[in-house]
């Protein structure tokens, strides 16, 4: 008795398809004649036979011709043969939102404004007006990275800080343009360049008129001769943002060797590697001011023209030359004044003399008339 057969229900259901194997019943076999010899056979016994399925040959593709294009090779495909009915619909549904959102973009969503869109300007890069698209001074710009935004000034470094261009020859032919962009600029940004590209020759009332505008404005003026500079400008301005101004500075030396290479270093020739090893060798300034020529010597590092110089730094006068000339004007001056002194007495004399002669004179005159 065969048991039953169990069902898998999680077992993918079988194609259609004609089976490669074929199970075909035997037929019963008869007993064995009365000698009782046993069968090769028995009565429920099965044989297997085996059928192969037919191979199914595709056909080869269509030639190709080599010499024709892309499209005219694949000018038949559809691209959309292996979607459905709904999937279509539905991709016509999404396609048809889409073009009613673009035709109603203009109306709903309203247009950023330059002012707006430069508070969220990246403060790593030199940001560039799209007006000044074109200028050729950009091409000079090279040591920092820069690209065009739409905002009010022309350049903006960091949020504190921008600039307007101008060129002279432009100012001559527009000279309404300067007092329209800082009247749009009005009072933003703290610090407030112009920079003027002077590139004719006749500039000296035109630079004054802008200087004058600048200070009205809280503008600060820079006036560049080549478009190198005005990028050499922009690139220094964008590259110290946000460093403070100690970097030019001049620095304290607080601590006695560096005081000590700076006073040696202002004898010619002589660098700090010098200064530490003239240090090192007389310990303190005393001991190396009253060394002598053979004991300077003696440091390594130091040539016989360093010696000599530095010799002749601590033992000669303070401006000997400029005082004996001092002293020679001075003495010049003394004797000029004191003859200038005697000519005047001289002359004031001369002028005493000269009054009391016609004094004189005068009666003698009126007596010779009273003769007559």
């Amino acid at each position: 008795m065969s048991k039953p057969a169990v069902i898998n229900p999680y077992a993918k259901k079988k194609s259609a398809a004609a089976p490669l194997f074929t199970t075909i019943a035997a037929p019963p076999v008869a007993a064995a004649a009365n000698d009782g010899a046993p069968t090769n056979a028995t009565s429920n016994s099965k044989f297997e036979v085996v059928t192969q399925k037919p191979l199914q040959v595709k056909p080869p593709p269509p030639p190709v011709d080599p010499s024709s294009t892309f499209s005219q090779a694949f000018g038949d495909h559809d691209a959309d043969a292996h979607f459905g009915a709904e999937e279509r619909s539905q991709q016509q549904k999404f396609d048809d939102a889409l073009i009613t959102i673009d035709s109603k973009t203009d109306d709903t969503i309203p247009e950023i404004s330059a002012r707006d869109n430069q508070v969220h300007l990246a403060h790593h890069v030199l940001h560039v007006s799209t007006r000044q698209r074109g200028n050729p001074i950009l091409n000079h710009v090279r040591n920092v990275p820069f690209q065009e935004s739409k905002m009010v000034p022309d350049y903006i470094f960091s949020p504190t800080r921008c600039a307007l261009f101008l060129s002279i020859r432009y100012h001559n032919l527009h000279q309404q343009y300067i007092h329209k962009r800082i009247a749009e600029l009005g009072q933003d940004f703290g610090l407030r360049i112009l920079l003027c590209y002077v590139d004719i020759d006749d500039n000296a009332n035109v630079i004054l008129y802008l200087n004058d505008l600048c200070v009205q404005n809280n503008f600060t003026l820079i006036l560049a001769w080549s478009e190198e500079e005005a990028a050499r400008y922009l690139e220094t301005f964008k590259a110290f943002d946000g460093k403070d101004a100690s970097l030019i500075q001049k620095r304290e030396l607080n601590n006695y060797p560096d005081q000590i290479a700076h006073v040696l270093g202002s004898v010619r020739s002589v660098n700090k590697t010098d200064a530490s090893q003239l240090l090192s060798q007389f310990g303190t300034w005393k001991n190396l001011v009253g060394a002598s020529v053979e004991e300077l010597s003696v440091c390594p590092g130091v040539g016989v023209k360093k010696v000599r110089r530095l010799y002749e730094a601590f033992h000669r006068p303070f401006a000997k030359e400029g005082v004996k000339k001092r002293k020679e004007k001075m003495s010049d001056k003394s004797v000029g004044d004191e003859s200038d002194k005697g000519r005047n007495q001289e002359s004031a004399a001369n002028q005493e003399v000269e009054v009391v002669d016609t004094s004189t004179d005068q009666p003698a005159n009126e007596s010779n008339a009273d003769k007559t």
